[in-house]
């Protein structure tokens, strides 16, 4: 399945299908810099610059749910699959409206936030 610019000869995507493409790019820009700036922390020790780079690299988490709910609330299919979490018992889902500190995360398992 490609994500970038159509083949030639392919068809082009509907302006809804080229708006999806475009935020679902942001999107792995946005998970790419998190990624990035995670791995400059962990090998930084200057506290001042530490903690900066935390800060942005948490702007850029707030830029993925962002970018999530948006894509979300275009595509009524990616709507349905989130509703649909299988990675998890409903109990444990995050829109269980549950103790927030008892649902199961990436973050958790390795003991983080």
């Amino acid at each position: 399945m490609s994500y970038g610019k159509p083949e030639s000869g392919a068809v082009q995507a509907s302006g809804l299908g080229q708006l999806l493409i475009m935020l679902r790019e942001d999107l792995m820009g946005e998970l790419q810099a998190i990624n990035q700036y995670q791995a400059h922390i962990d090998n930084i020790e200057e506290a001042e610059i530490k903690e900066l780079l935390e800060h942005i690299r948490d702007d850029e988490k707030e830029h993925v749910a962002e970018l999530t709910h948006l894509i979300s609330r275009v595509d009524s299919i990616q709507r349905e699959k989130f509703l649909n979490d299988h990675t998890a018992a409903p109990a444990d889902r995050v829109n269980s409206g549950e103790d927030e500190s008892q649902v199961l995360t990436v973050g958790n398992l390795f003991g983080k936030k």
